[in-house]
Parts: structure tokens; sequence; C-alpha cells
């Protein structure tokens, strides 16, 4: 299920409005998602059963099958350090969709910028996506 995941997720994200509360941006003072900190919610994660962990680009990658949900922790030399997005597979109405949420523990600008990345690299694989498909 997991390496689905890994490919749904990409395909189905659904975009991100610019207002601060829909991106998540909650400042240094926000909880993330019911943890106290992203460090908390890092190290809750590690502690939980059947979840896995990887590394890639220096970001920490948590795939929680159990609640259809993909966790991205941006790396300590990262601007936007300490911030995580959550996606997660989400149905409603017969229909399946990503939810798509950023807590970012930096300045605005480098919060600003981290959800940018994230929605131009949503683009570009949905881009590629479509692209294999014409092929």
């Amino acid at each position: 299920m997991h390496r689905i995941l890994f490919v749904i997720i990409p395909l189905l994200i659904s975009g991100l409005c610019s207002a601060d509360e829909v991106l998540g941006y909650k400042g240094k003072n926000g909880k993330v998602f019911g943890y106290e900190s992203v460090e908390l919610a890092l190290e809750a994660l590690r502690n939980k059963p059947n979840v896995d962990i990887s590394e890639k680009g220096g970001w920490t990658i948590v795939s929680d099958n159990a609640e259809r949900a993909l966790w991205s922790f941006a790396p300590v030399n990262h601007s936007a350090y300490p911030s995580v997005v959550r996606r997660a597979v989400v149905e409603e109405n017969g229909q399946i969709f990503i939810d798509t949420q950023v807590r970012c523990g930096a300045e605005k600008v480098d919060c600003d910028k981290l959800v940018q990345d994230f929605i131009e690299l949503n683009n570009k694989v949905t881009q590629e996506v479509n692209d294999a498909k014409g092929t």
C-alpha cells in the first residue's frame, strides 16, 4: 500500500490557496496536527507502529499507511525549518482526493516559499503524468 500512496499523492493532490489559515502558517506558536511542535510530531510518528520512515534529499518522509498520510519534514538546514507538509488520501462523497496541510515554524516568507515549492512540485508531477498519457 505504501508504494501506491507515494504514486497517488502527487497525482491527485489538491491545489493550495494563498490564505495563511488555509496554507497552515501559524508561525512558531501553532500546533502541528495536535502536537505541540513539528519536532514532537516527528518524534510521535517515529514511535508509531507500522509507519515507513525514509530520507530523501535531507527531508524525513513518513508514510503512515493506517492514516493514508504522507508527512514530509524539512531538514534542519532548510530555510523553512521546522516545518512539515502532511498529505492524506481522503474519500468524500465517493471521490478520492488529497488533503494537503502545511505547518511551518519559520518566518512567513520562508513558509510561503515552502508552500510554493510544493505547489510547483505537484504541478510538475501532474504535467509529467498528463504528458505520459498523451504518448
